[in-house]
Formats: C-alpha cells, structure tokens, sequence
C-alpha cells in the first residue's frame, strides 16, 4: 500500500515533462542536479525565521513603538450573549436584515440592538495599532535586509572593477 502510494506520487508523467524520466535527472558526466531532499532544509528555515521574527517583534517592534507614542487601547468588550457569538462563530459575521430579525427574537433584543452588538464584536476582531505596527516594522527590516543580501550578492557582477582593484 505504502509503495504504490510512493510510485504514486513520484509518477514520472506527473512531474516531469513526456520525454524524460527520474533515471535522466541522475548525476553523471559531472552535471549535479537537485534532489527531492534538498527540500528538507526548507522546515527548519521557516522555523528560524518564525523565531526571528517572534524575537524582533517583542524585543525590537514593541519598545520602538513605545518609544514613539504607539500604545494598545483598551478594547471594549462587547456584552456576553451565547446566542449571537454563536451565529457569528459559526454562520455569519455581518448578517443579513432576515437573520438581524431571527436573532432579535431569539436574544430578545431589538434589532438596533443585535446590529451594533455585531459592529462591536467585527471591530473587538481588528488588529490593533501596535499589532500592526510591528508586523509593518518587521516587514520593512525583512525586505531591507532582502534588498542589501541581493545589493551584495550581485555586487561582483556590476562592478568586476571593483573586484580587480581597478576603481572607478
């Protein structure tokens, strides 16, 4: 069961273009081609960079936020009602004038009522300033730091001048 499952997901038609088969992706004559497990690095890489991005948030975003005035509010809590957090859990966030009316009778609220109670819990589910600060902070260092790693890395190719030792 297992190996048909395997045979299966490697099928070579599936993967691979008519003419080639697993066998011609082989390494030989000195060309190295990549493997299926050259993928398994990917996991711990996304785990480092999860990490990285926990400790920056907290560590780096938070104090830069505070520093420059951005602070959580205190959100209000919308009042306990079982009946409409679970037709907003489970069937709608924004419903409709026919389940406003439903839930009316239901709650034993009038309908203005479940309305705004809706409102409140839609934004009590917003992310927060400072939530949103520091995922735009962590953004900008990401993709800085991206652009500076590409900067670099094809430095060589642009200036090869550089590299002799000639100048500008």
């Amino acid at each position: 069961m297992i190996d048909t499952l395997y045979e299966w997901i490697w099928w070579d038609r599936f993967w691979l273009p008519v003419n080639l088969t697993w066998a011609d992706l082989e390494d030989r004559d000195g060309r190295v081609y990549a493997k299926a497990s050259d993928l398994y690095v990917t996991l711990p890489c996304a785990i480092a960079f999860l990490l990285v991005r926990y400790l920056f948030e907290r560590l780096i975003a938070t104090p830069l936020a505070a520093s420059v005035g951005i602070r959580e509010k205190a959100r209000l809590r919308v009042a306990d009602n079982p009946i409409l957090e679970l037709y907003y859990l489970s069937h709608s966030r924004n419903p409709g004038q026919a389940g406003l009316d439903g839930l009316s009778k239901k709650s034993g609220w009038c309908v203005r009522q479940v309305e705004r109670w809706f409102r409140k819990r839609r934004n009590q589910d917003r992310p927060g300033v400072l939530k949103k600060f520091r995922e735009a902070s962590w953004r900008f260092v990401f993709y800085l730091l991206a652009l500076i790693g590409g900067v670099v890395s094809l430095y060589d190719s642009f200036c090869p001048e550089v590299k002799e030792g000639r100048g500008g």
